[in-house]
């Protein structure tokens, strides 16, 4: 009788309460997360990067003397699609800065929800939890927050529809890829690291014709419309980023690229021939990559796909000249999906997201790290990406064989 009286007893108001936040706690999970995410965002609205203070305002107020008229003259060196939403901006309310903040913020969530959903559809033990984890480990990223809510840039944007085309490369949704592909290419030129993983789909799936590459000059005339109307030229939409391309005469542009294990200084005084011996060692990289996926007979799995997505645009980013830290946005998130897979990869993208976060650092806080230092770093993490998420491409087929032969 003594135990009884002395045993606690919870309110039954109290005890639903407890019983409801159990059966909902991953929803609830997801509220509270995105709540932090939009706190820690908002928290970082108000400062002002460099870029933001000499480019991004001055094209905004550019755009608000004249609003779309103004989009008959290039405004920066953005292309058409992203000078429109600009215009767009001007007849917003709110401040500049904040504009374009909350729109490269949207894209934070459009991506965290995008990895979350196609981590739920691909595993079948406890696939809300891995959701989840997804969701969150995307939008508390601090290479993500600090792009667009603190840098007010745009690289989640292109990343968002990149990563978006390789997973309906992955439902054999050949059209919708490309389509997505091209909206990718018109908000930026650094989409273009996915596209050789692109051509490899074409020559080794065989199941569209060369001329479906054609959706992807279409999409960016479509989406570039509001701009040729108001007068631009019809060129310009593809010229924007071959003056982009031509614009840094750098071996490095703060991203800890393969060639900072050379003098750079001395290689950008011969820029144009080092430049050139670049592309052409990228290349190479990256056709030995697929010779290989080729005679291997890779399977074209979820993880697969992420896996040549991920190695294809490192290796872009890495071996290519004139390279900013921001250029590293789409292999980042390909490498965190990843190590949903394969969790012995997570070391390494704990590195990568180091070595990124350093590179960030040092422009947006005058953070001084040597960058020889973070070049062999973010070199050797390639190596071992390469070597270990090889033997995985493979695995399947090895295991195949191994059975058929014990058969």
């Amino acid at each position: 009788m003594q135990n009884k009286l002395l045993k606690p007893r919870i309110p039954s108001v109290e005890n639903k309460l407890l019983g409801f936040i159990e059966k909902h706690v991953v929803v609830i999970a997801f509220f509270v997360i995105s709540a932090a995410a939009m706190l820690i965002r908002a928290l970082l609205f108000d400062h002002l990067s460099i870029d933001a203070y000499n480019f991004l305002i001055p094209w905004y107020d550019a755009l608000s003397e004249k609003g779309f008229a103004g989009l008959s003259q290039p405004v920066g060196n953005y292309n058409i699609l992203y000078q429109t939403i600009i215009a767009l901006f001007t007849y917003l309310p709110i401040k500049a800065l904040h504009a374009y903040k909350l729109f490269s913020c949207l894209f934070d969530f459009l991506t965290a929800g995008l990895v979350a959903y196609v981590v739920y559809k691909s595993f079948t033990n406890r696939p809300k939890l891995k959701a989840l984890i997804a969701y969150t480990a995307v939008l508390l990223s601090p290479i993500v927050f600090l792009n667009s809510a603190c840098w007010a840039q745009c690289d989640v944007i292109y990343t968002f529809f990149c990563i978006f085309s390789v997973y309906h490369i992955y439902q054999e949704k050949y059209v919708s890829s490309l389509i997505l592909f091209g909206v990718a290419l018109t908000f930026k030129l650094q989409a273009i690291f996915i596209l050789p993983f692109l051509l490899f789909v074409y020559i080794y799936k065989k199941r569209f014709s060369i001329l479906y590459f054609l959706i992807i000059p279409a999409v960016m005339v479509v989406l570039s419309l509001p701009g040729l109307i108001m007068g631009r030229g019809f060129s310009e939409i593809f010229t924007i980023y071959l003056n982009q391309s031509s614009q840094y005469q750098s071996m490095s542009m703060n991203y800890p690229s393969f060639w900072l294990l050379f003098k750079t200084e001395g290689l950008d005084s011969f820029y144009k021939e080092f430049s050139t011996v670049a592309i052409l060692l990228t290349f190479a990289a990256l056709l030995t990559l697929m010779i290989v996926w080729l005679k291997k007979k890779v399977s074209f799995s979820i993880e697969n796909v992420l896996i040549m997505a991920f190695l294809v645009s490192y290796t872009c980013v890495l071996f290519l000249p004139s390279m900013h830290e921001r250029y590293g946005f789409i292999y980042e998130i390909l490498g965190l999906m990843l190590a949903f897979w394969f969790v012995k990869t997570i070391p390494l993208l704990v590195l990568m997201y180091l070595t990124s976060f350093a590179t960030y650092s040092n422009y947006l806080f005058q953070l001084t790290t040597d960058s020889t230092t973070l070049c062999v770093i973010n070199t050797l993490v390639y190596l071992a990406y390469v070597i270990y998420l090889s033997k995985q491409l493979f695995k399947e087929e090895t295991d195949t064989a191994v059975k058929a032969k014990q058969a």
